[in-house]
């Protein structure tokens, strides 16, 4: 069929459109990414109406040319805009409509960027089809292809390439529509045929509009409906902010613009610079940056507490990163919105907030005896590793003006053993000959020791059941002027050793060595001691 328009037409002086290979050269140059013809296609799909777009890409081995097909659904297009607005630059019918993505009319030259052979448009509207041919060196064809009983666009790109390079590009062309469609207002699919092969690579380009690997995600709408804002905290509080009209992004950067925030600003008023790698600097972007900041102060916090709470609870790992990117991006919480995560025994609560820690609280790695006992007698312990401790100390001193003290490091347990005859005669007389020498404690307690002492042979305490000593109670003197009880440890090499011996001669020897511990075991008492002993045989002189 003879064509409307050809590379041959004659054009009136008047005519608007550039012929000139230097001006569009500069334009298609203006697309670092010569994929970036997805991006517009998929725009010109959207601002169509089209409910959804379709991507294929078929290889012609007998050419060794890849054809990429994007196809929709939308209004299609008609002679005079193919003539009057497709094929020319920096003309638009969307100038005007916030309902649109395109404003300036150049997003179609962007099909000229991988350099095909050839861009066939195959378009239907009023229950006509129309033929368009473009060609590298700007030439074109326009065809009446006959009437047509649906409405939508095809755009095929023929690409010279060999057979090998096929599934590189289409995994590039998935990274590509990825980047710049993966929140299009409708469904974008992908699929590519590989040459001499029956696999088939399929891709669902479209998700919700949303922040990847966010730790705590708020969502909110303005008002008027036109503006839509995810804010989120990333781990290590890295700094997002991506733009983006109809899903389709316009611009993201990881400077720190709001913060140390992830923010995704969707608004249909927003659009692309004419060079089309930045988003207008224009009312409608700082109305929607304002938005934004709104919602970070009021919404994200609430969101970080419900999110600090919950990872308290149950995932420790996703609670430390959660609390570090809080701080990190100085999101301000109340105190009460800060909770944290503890160790915990049968019918205890698993998190805490600051408002009940109190001015002293424990932290450990891991449940013990020592922690269990701590929870039964109504001490708090949070969960931390060792390295982690410096952070969470602070953090708690700074929000509840809390001393966290450190379970392993400064706690002994003490669990008294059953006692047999022999070893309740060697306690009653290492009573005896310590009231003798010099003074007796308020008590002997042979038990097992866990945790900081639990090496020891011998400390302080202060009771005679079951019970968690600090460090400074482990360190009193049990034979001073206010005297304690002393706790043995039955494990201790010195203990059974002593147990070998008959009760007497058991009990003198421990006794000397706790003497010694206490730095009192002098000449004198030395000399009582032995004397006694001499005494009980009979060999007193």
């Amino acid at each position: 069929m003879d064509p409307y328009r050809s590379d041959h037409s004659a054009r009136s002086a008047g005519e608007d459109t550039p012929r000139d290979q230097g001006i569009v050269g500069d334009i298609i140059a203006q697309f670092a990414d010569p994929l970036a013809f997805y991006r517009e296609l998929v725009q010109n799909a959207i601002d169509a109406g089209s409910p959804s777009v379709e991507i294929k890409l078929e290889y012609d081995p007998s050419a060794n040319v890849l054809r990429v097909a994007v196809r929709d659904r939308g209004e299609g297009m008609t002679r005079d805009i193919l003539e009057n607005q497709l094929l020319v630059l920096f003309r638009s019918t969307k100038e005007k409509d916030d309902t649109k993505i395109g404003k300036f009319g150049i997003g179609f030259t962007s099909v000229l960027a991988p350099n095909p052979e050839v861009v066939v448009v195959q378009t239907s509207r009023d229950e006509r089809r129309l033929t368009l041919h473009l060609h590298r060196d700007l030439t074109y064809q326009l065809f009446d292809a006959g009437p047509a009983t649906q409405t939508g666009t095809t755009v095929e790109l023929d690409l010279a390439m060999h057979a090998d390079e096929v599934e590189k590009f289409a995994r590039s062309s998935i990274e590509a529509l990825t980047r710049w469609c993966r929140h299009a207002a409708v469904p974008v699919t992908f699929s590519a045929r590989l040459p001499d092969s029956t696999e088939v690579i399929e891709a669902q380009i479209d998700r919700p509009l949303g922040i990847d690997q966010a730790l705590v995600e708020v969502t909110r709408r303005s008002e008027d409906g036109k503006c839509t804002a995810v804010v989120g905290l990333l781990p290590g509080a890295a700094p997002y902010l991506g733009f983006f009209n109809h899903g389709l992004m316009l611009h993201e950067t990881t400077e720190a613009l709001l913060g140390k925030v992830a923010v995704k600003l969707q608004d249909g008023r927003l659009g692309h610079t004419l060079s089309r790698d930045d988003v207008r600097r224009d009312a409608s972007l700082d109305r929607a940056l304002a938005f934004a900041r709104d919602v970070i102060a009021k919404q994200l916090p609430g969101a970080a507490s419900v999110a600090l709470r919950a990872a308290a609870d149950s995932d420790r790992e996703r609670w430390w990163q959660l609390a570090t990117a809080i701080c990190d991006a100085k999101v301000e919480l109340d105190r009460s919105a800060w909770w944290f995560p503890m160790l915990w025994s049968s019918g205890q609560a698993l998190a805490i907030d600051a408002n009940g820690l109190g001015r002293t609280a424990w932290v450990a790695a891991e449940k013990s005896s020592i922690v269990a006992q701590l929870i039964a007698r109504g001490d708090h312990v949070l969960e931390a590793q060792v390295g982690e401790r410096p952070f969470l100390k602070a953090l708690v001193k700074e929000i509840a003006g809390c001393e966290l003290r450190d379970v392993e490091s400064e706690l002994t347990s003490i669990t008294p053993v059953q006692l047999d005859d022999h070893d309740t005669a060697m306690i009653a007389i290492i009573n005896e000959l310590a009231a003798a020498v010099h003074r007796a404690p308020r008590g002997i307690t042979l038990a097992r020791f866990e945790g900081l002492h639990a090496d020891a042979f011998a400390i302080a305490c202060d009771r005679h059941d079951v019970q968690v000593v600090d460090r400074d109670m482990a360190a009193k003197n049990p034979f001073g002027r206010r005297t304690h009880r002393l706790a043995l440890s039955v494990d201790h090499a010195w203990f059974r050793g002593a147990r070998e011996h008959d009760p007497r001669a058991g009990a003198s020897l421990l006794l000397r060595q706790l003497l010694l511990q206490h730095e009192l075991l002098d000449v004198p008492r030395s000399t009582s001691l032995l004397e006694l002993e001499l005494d009980r045989i009979g060999l007193a002189t």
